[in-house]
Formats: C-alpha cells, sequence, structure tokens
C-alpha cells in the first residue's frame, strides 16, 4: 500500500515492469484538532500582526532547508519587521543543522529566524494553526509522502512545494507549486507573492 503514483512508477523502474502490479495507492488521509489561531498564536508567542513563515519536519539536505533560508534573505520578507521564518522540527543531520545555524547568525535578522528543535505534537499543532505560510521542498525522494505536507493542506496553510516526486501530484490549485529544480528567485517571487497577494492565500487555503 502506497500513497502516491510515484512510488509505483519507481518499484517498476528499479525492479521491472509489473513489479508494482498488485500494490494500491490510497490516500494519505490527516485530520484537523479544531485549530484556534488566536490561542495558538499567544501560546508560541506571536503578536495578531506577525507574518509567519514555517517549514514542518527534520532539517536534512533532503528538505532544501538551506535554500529556503537563501530565497527568504534575498526577498522583500526580510525587510518587513513583521515577518518570521520559523523551522518547525530538530536537526535530522547535525553538520547541516550547524551550517544553517550559522547562515542564521550571520544573517543580521536573527531574532526573527528560528530552528525549534524537537516539537511536541501540542507545539507543532500550534504552529500549523498560527502559520500564514509553509514551504515543503523536496530532493532525493525514495518515494515517500510528505506528512507534514499534508498537515499544511489539512489547516489550510497556503503551502510552497516544489514539483519533486509525489509532492508533483498535488493540483495547482491546492498548492503554490515551483519546478522540481528551481532558481532561489523562483522560491523567493513565490514567497513575495504569497506575502503581498491576499487573494492567492485564501484560493489555497479553501481548496
Amino acid at each position: 500500500i502506497v500513497h502516491s503514483q510515484f512510488s509505483i512508477e519507481l518499484a517498476d523502474k528499479w525492479y521491472g515492469a509489473g513489479a508494482a502490479g498488485d500494490w494500491r495507492q490510497i490516500p494519505l488521509l490527516r485530520t484537523v484538532r479544531n485549530p484556534n489561531r488566536i490561542d495558538a498564536r499567544a501560546r508560541i508567542g506571536l503578536a495578531s500582526g506577525d507574518f509567519l513563515v514555517c517549514c514542518f519536519g527534520l532539517l536534512t539536505p533532503a528538505k532544501l532547508n538551506d535554500r529556503l533560508l537563501t530565497a527568504w534573505l534575498n526577498s522583500d520578507l526580510v525587510r518587513n519587521p513583521v515577518c518570521q521564518l520559523i523551522f518547525v522540527g530538530h536537526k535530522g543531520d547535525e553538520d547541516y543543522g550547524r551550517q544553517l545555524e550559522d547562515l542564521i547568525a550571520a544573517s543580521g535578522v536573527r531574532s526573527r529566524i528560528r530552528i525549534t528543535g524537537f516539537a511536541s505534537p501540542d507545539l507543532y499543532r500550534d504552529y500549523l494553526s498560527a502559520a500564514d505560510v509553509a514551504v515543503q521542498l523536496r530532493t532525493r525522494s525514495r518515494g515517500e509522502t510528505s506528512r507534514a505536507v499534508f498537515d499544511c493542506i489539512a489547516y489550510g496553510i497556503p503551502t510552497i512545494v516544489n514539483a519533486h516526486g509525489s509532492l508533483a501530484e498535488l493540483p495547482e490549485e491546492v498548492v503554490a507549486q515551483i519546478p522540481d529544480v528551481f532558481d532561489d528567485c523562483q522560491l523567493t517571487a513565490k514567497l513575495e507573492r504569497l506575502y503581498d497577494d491576499v487573494d492567492y492565500r485564501r484560493i489555497l487555503s479553501t481548496s
């Protein structure tokens, strides 16, 4: 049992045509536990006017967290004191995590960029309830389906993904998609559009 056509295609590619003949694809179902945005923001220390961009999950090279950090630092959001970037998760790769922390320390805006470390289920749900935008990127997929992406969608967060692996199967009216292999400027432009375009965020939140 798998959650994407991409996994079936990988099986046929690596194990031979027909290897996935008896496989079945089912949805990765996620539910929402009555989120309260105002209460969640209060618990994590956000002001009502803060604009919160979140990335959920382990920090590893396969999640392209460094590319998100670079794109955010090159965007108009970095010059706006209400905008924050939060990586909700712990460092799955210590060397990679230290590199990210060094970049954050040298950014000049470290007070508005944070890595939470391990997030309890309650804290994870608070950030899902509080976020204005999520960015969930992937590379070097082995056929996995991102639970975090579906959590973001379930919570109505406008979510940026790159068209990699199973993420490419998500409808364009549901996520803000950029190419699988993208330039940092493409991600920067998408971040800026989601900040500026309230109607676009609303469409992604309600589709």
